[in-house]
Formats: structure tokens, sequence, C-alpha cells
């Protein structure tokens, strides 16, 4: 089985005493400019040394995100992972579990969603003392064996247009189911003005024996960049 690869034991020092532009110099006349996953490593770091915060493991102390999989449409907040003519569906949580009739567009099922066993592992960072059902102030998500699915963005589209979309809608429009053996995230659930949602991951789609790579940056919390390869 592959290792889950991790950043947050990559980060350089001095990343920890402060954030400039974030450009490692490996040789005097070479630069390398950081992944955002990378400075978004580099942020986790330097928060958790400023000692404010506590560090909680997910899921033994915390239960994680409370939704079932990262697609959603709130209005102001809308997140929907596309490239090209493709819309990419990460499973937070045992497909098997969700129930087929909740609407994946509202996104939070609390507490259902807790029932559901995560495919993830990781870590938060949170105030002391604060209650359980605070957002963390940022954390980092892993897994090596996550459900991720690939839709035809005109059919998902049309499935939404009554502002429901359940996982029996979606398993009608012939998803292309993948398996990603490496995903990491980064993100800052809790405010517009310091949002921050990082992802990258890749595997196979075990029905074409395709493999997938993707990345994501969030610029808000209605704007993704999406970059995807199926090969």
């Amino acid at each position: 089985m592959k290792t889950v690869k991790s950043y947050t034991f990559q980060i350089i020092a001095v990343f920890v005493i402060s954030l400039p532009l974030i450009v490692l110099s490996c040789k005097k006349d070479e630069e390398i400019v950081l992944s955002k996953v990378e400075l978004a490593a580099a942020e986790y770091a330097r928060l958790k040394a400023n000692g404010n915060y506590i560090e909680f493991s997910v899921p033994d102390q915390n239960p994680g995100p409370p939704f079932y999989a990262r697609i959603a449409d709130m209005g102001a907040e809308r997140l929907f992972m596309e490239s090209g003519n493709t819309v990419i569906i990460p499973m937070m949580r045992q497909v098997e579990c969700i129930d087929p009739d909740f609407n994946l567009l509202t996104m939070f099922h609390v507490p259902d969603a807790f029932f559901c066993p995560l495919v993830l592992i990781g870590k938060g960072l949170t105030e002391p003392n604060s209650p359980p059902d605070v957002f963390p102030v940022i954390a980092y998500l892993e897994s090596n064996n996550m459900p991720v699915w690939f839709l035809d963005k005109q059919p998902l589209l049309n499935a939404m247009q009554d502002g429901v979309l359940t996982l029996s809608e979606l398993e009608t429009l012939n998803p292309k189911k993948g398996v990603a053996s490496w995903y990491i995230e980064y993100n800052k659930p809790r405010t517009v003005e310091d949002h921050l949602l990082v992802i990258e991951s890749e595997g196979i789609i075990p029905a074409t024996g395709q493999r997938f790579e993707y990345t994501v940056n969030s610029i808000d919390k209605s704007t993704q960049e999406v970059e995807l390869r199926i090969w």
C-alpha cells in the first residue's frame, strides 16, 4: 500500500518565524517556489508555533468535518470543483453509509454525518477549551484510500436545478468512481476573509484502468481553481 506523503515535517524552520513570499533558495542562483499545499503546511506550522492554539487529532479527538462530500451550493458559499467539462466530488465519509436521500448541496448534516466513518485522518488547531462544535482555525486531512467521483458537468448541473442533489441522483449520472491513493488537504473554514482550501490528490479509476491527478486552490468560499488530468 502506498504510504501517504506528508508535507508537515518538510517545513523549513524559518517558515515558523515568518511567512514572506515563501521562496526557498536551494542554490545561490536557483529558486524553488513552493506549491499551494506547501504554503498551507507552512501556515499550519506558523500557527502551531505561536502557542495560542492546541492541536487535536482526527478522528480520535475530533470527528472531522460534519459532511459527507465536498460539494455544496449555499448561496454565497459554493463548492463546485470543476475542470473543463468534469466535476470532481471527493467523498469524505464511507459512501455506503451516506443517506441516499440527503441533499448534498446543503453540505452539513449534524449529527448524522458523524456516524459515518471518515475515510481520512488528520489533525487541526483550535483555541484551548473551545466548544466541540467550533470549526478549527486550520485543519490537515490525508487519505490513501479515498473515493473520488468524476461527473460530466452539464448533466450534473441539470440535476442541481431544483436545489437538491442526492447520492441516489449522483448514481444515475454514471459517475466515474476513482480511488485516491494520495489525498491531502489544508482547510481554514472559519471566515470568508481568512478562508483557505487546498487539495492535492492522485489515484486510479478501477473500472477503466485510468489514472487521475488533480489540485484545488480555493480563491474564496465560492470560487475554486482546479487542475485535473485523467489518462
